[in-house]
């Protein structure tokens, strides 16, 4: 965070500094107590208790409520911030610390993708830009302010992921980040138990446009039939697109599947460039898109952004190949498990087992469906047969929904089975598994069992 003047930040929340408290250098702003030190601005949300008797240990500690609290009398008063209304002051606290920074920031949104896409962009620009970025596949709300504030005069780019999982999100997403680019990779069900219709999740993602206060660069997945739907009308700012579609800005080609990667071939402004991605499935060559389309906005050279996609390390539990003991092969794909993200895997998998390998699914529930979990439930549970899944595990009450539309679908009865626990898991795979098995593991619970399994079955 850069140090600021605690004048200058109650100046921008339309707050008159009294003279104790001008002069006073802030150097952490935080709404989390256990961060409260020496030079902290503290955002009193929920009507929290505040920790006055440690906070008296400190110099310079200064606390913004809406409302008094327990032994605030033992406080100076000019520690005290009093306002009417606290998120107010503390967007406006956001917009003013984010406008310290003219630089391009880039928000990438999506079903699925986001990490992904985060990730290799951040991989072509760490090399040449100091690069601020979300971590790993953390973007829940409660993170934001820490990535907001890990930008700072060094800072040459920022590439934040902004989720969706309620009503609000993206809206105040935005008002930490206001980005300058905005990306969406692809919509498809998810987070429907708290966004009770499909059309209001594409709404609310669709507000990034909004968020971007309908100017910059908006990167859309052209091969995408719900982001098609989307009303563009308002936005000001120029509009690129990435996919197969013969009219996308960033048109894919062809692409191949290796052992470990894709390559593939990408056309942009008349010329034709080859590459290769670490990370199996088609999904990642249009990740690989999007992060090339946004390379390119923000002035890389594109032969440079392959190659440096090339020795990109792809995500852990992303459809990770691993090595596994007895001549078997194990897929990690336990990130996430939605309708969009479990239909690529198993294509994947499908696309890449030998014909040889029993192709064998180990599924968890998938989360947040409401309302739609039904038709997802059966619509997969087809899925798995006509891929030619060799044999269906499931892993928790909710998975057994998998089980009778893939049979319905074709898949032999005899070949389902299903678990409660990982030790169950880990005695029937000893006698079961055989050399030359491909066992691909999904789930949507944050379940360790499945962490647990894979560990033992490893090599």
């Amino acid at each position: 965070m850069k140090t600021l003047l605690l004048e200058n930040i109650l100046t921008a929340m339309n707050i008159q500094p009294n003279k104790k408290q001008k002069g006073i250098r802030i150097k952490t702003v935080t709404d989390d107590r256990s961060e409260i030190e020496s030079h902290t601005l503290y955002f009193r949300w929920n009507n929290k208790e505040v920790p006055v008797n440690r906070i008296k240990n400190y110099t310079n500690v200064f606390i913004v409520t809406d409302t008094s609290f327990s032994d605030m009398e033992k406080l100076n008063s000019e520690q005290i911030i009093m306002v009417k209304d606290l998120k107010e002051s503390f967007f406006k606290f956001t917009f003013y610390y984010r406008h310290l920074f003219h630089i391009p920031v880039v928000a990438i949104t999506g079903t699925c993708g986001k990490s992904t896409t985060k990730e290799m962009l951040k991989h072509i620009l760490e090399e040449t830009h100091n690069v601020q970025a979300t971590i790993s596949s953390k973007n829940a709300d409660y993170y934001n302010l820490s990535y907001l504030l890990g930008m700072d005069e060094e800072t040459d780019v920022a590439v934040f992921e902004t989720a969706v999982s309620k009503k609000g999100d993206m809206t105040q997403s935005c008002k930490y980040f206001y980005p300058t680019i905005g990306i969406m990779t692809m919509i498809d069900v998810d987070h429907t138990d708290q966004i009770r219709s499909f059309q209001d999740y594409l709404a609310e993602k669709a507000k990034i446009m909004e968020g971007m206060n309908n100017e910059g660069t908006l990167i859309l997945n052209s091969d995408d039939p719900y982001l098609s739907t989307i009303d563009t009308s308002k936005f000001k700012g120029e509009i690129m697109t990435f996919g197969k579609n013969k009219n996308a800005t960033f048109r894919i080609k062809k692409y191949e599947f290796h052992t470990s990667g894709m390559t593939f071939w990408i056309k942009y402004k008349q010329k034709e460039y080859k590459g290769y991605i670490p990370g199996l499935g088609e999904h990642n060559v249009y990740n690989a898109a999007a992060s090339l389309a946004a390379a390119a906005i923000l002035g890389v050279n594109l032969p440079y952004a392959l190659k440096r996609l090339s020795s990109y390390h792809h995500m852990g539990s992303h459809f990770q190949i691993i090595e596994g003991r007895k001549q078997i092969t194990l897929v990690d794909d336990t990130w996430k498990s939605n309708p969009a993200s479990l239909r690529k895997g198993l294509e994947t998998l499908s696309r890449v087992a030998l014909p040889s390998q029993r192709k064998i699914a180990v599924l968890g529930r998938m989360a947040s469906l409401g309302k739609y979990a039904d038709e997802e439930y059966e619509k997969a549970g087809h899925l798995i047969a006509e891929l030619g899944v060799d044999i269906l595990i499931t892993k928790g009450f909710i998975a057994k929904d998998f089980q009778k539309p893939a049979i319905e679908a074709g898949l032999d009865p005899n070949h389902i089975y299903h678990f409660s626990e990982a030790d169950e898991m880990k005695r029937f795979f000893d006698s079961f598994l055989i050399p030359n098995d491909i066992v691909y593991f999904k789930t949507g619970g944050n379940d360790s069992d499945f962490d647990d399994v894979i560990d033992y079955l490893k090599r």
